[in-house]
């Protein structure tokens, strides 16, 4: 049985739910994080415009507009990200341009504490080192995450990405009946992504490829899935059947719950209202 690695694309909520979900790469981060960075410095400058205006028109000494200042500065790099992920639930103007989220680690939106230590640490890990302790941390982790991330307990997104029209995936006819009988509930959610990223391409790709990386699936795929289909199965047909049986039970569940919840609302809002 193969070894299962580390999930990256799965986060656990605290419902226990395992969550499908991209973190989004650095690249993107880089470029969220340089569209936010023009808007703080403009900010800054912007501030310490006016701070330094008013302080000539009320005739201010340089003893009164040294905190204007840091206000100002403070405000562009501490006030600007806590506000943004306060509203916005965890975006800012960079990260809604990118399609990107700021989320804790079960999901949820960020706290003012942990945006505001995210906050913080962007100063030293992003403005004093020109972003190096940055780029280091989040080619090392998994996830992308930057220092601020990792003291936070956050983690950043990709929300928005390309529209695929993936056709409905349906299990082949001479495999139903087995597809009907099979356990394939077990099937890890990384290998599962792997195969769905596969049958699209399969038609696309050079033949000896299409059949090594068909047949390494399977081999990944046989310990997950009981009973074996039948001798002389075709791989391709295999994959598409174990995914398309998947799918077609995790949309019966939810159907079955998003019932369940519906009655049970009903229910409630059927008994009497008692002080």
């Amino acid at each position: 049985m193969p070894a299962t690695s580390p999930r990256r694309d799965g986060l656990v909520i605290g419902e226990a739910v395992l969550l499908d979900l991209r973190p989004a790469s650095f690249a993107v981060r880089m470029l969220s994080g340089v569209i936010d960075g023009v808007i703080q410095i403009v900010l800054m400058i912007a501030g310490s415009i006016t701070v330094v205006t008013v302080g000539e028109l009320l005739g201010l000494d340089d003893g009164l507009l040294i905190p204007g200042l840091l206000f100002a500065n403070l405000t562009a790099f501490l006030g600007y990200p806590m506000v943004c992920e306060m509203l916005l639930r965890g975006r800012s103007v960079g990260r809604l341009i990118v399609g990107t989220r700021v989320v804790r680690e079960d999901g949820g939106p960020p706290h003012a504490r942990q945006s505001l230590l995210r906050a913080v640490m962007a100063m030293f890990e992003l403005w004093a080192t020109s972003g190096t302790v940055a780029l280091t941390c989040a080619v090392i982790d998994p996830r992308s995450r930057r220092v601020g991330d990792l003291l936070a307990g956050t983690m950043v997104l990709q929300e928005r990405m390309r529209d695929r029209n993936d056709e409905r995936l349906e299990v082949p006819a001479h495999l139903a009946d087995w597809a009907a009988r099979a356990d394939v509930g077990r099937l890890p959610l990384e290998l599962a992504q792997d195969i769905r990223r596969f049958l699209p391409r399969a038609t696309t790709m050079n033949t000896a490829s299409r059949r090594d990386l068909s047949r390494a699936l399977v081999q990944r795929a046989l310990p997950f899935v009981a009973p074996a289909p039948p001798p002389g199965t075709d791989p391709e047909a295999f994959l598409q059947a174990v995914i398309a049986e998947r799918s077609r039970r995790d949309e019966e569940t939810l159907r079955r719950r998003r019932q369940a919840t519906e009655e049970l609302i009903e229910q409630v809002h059927a008994v009497p209202f008692q002080r």
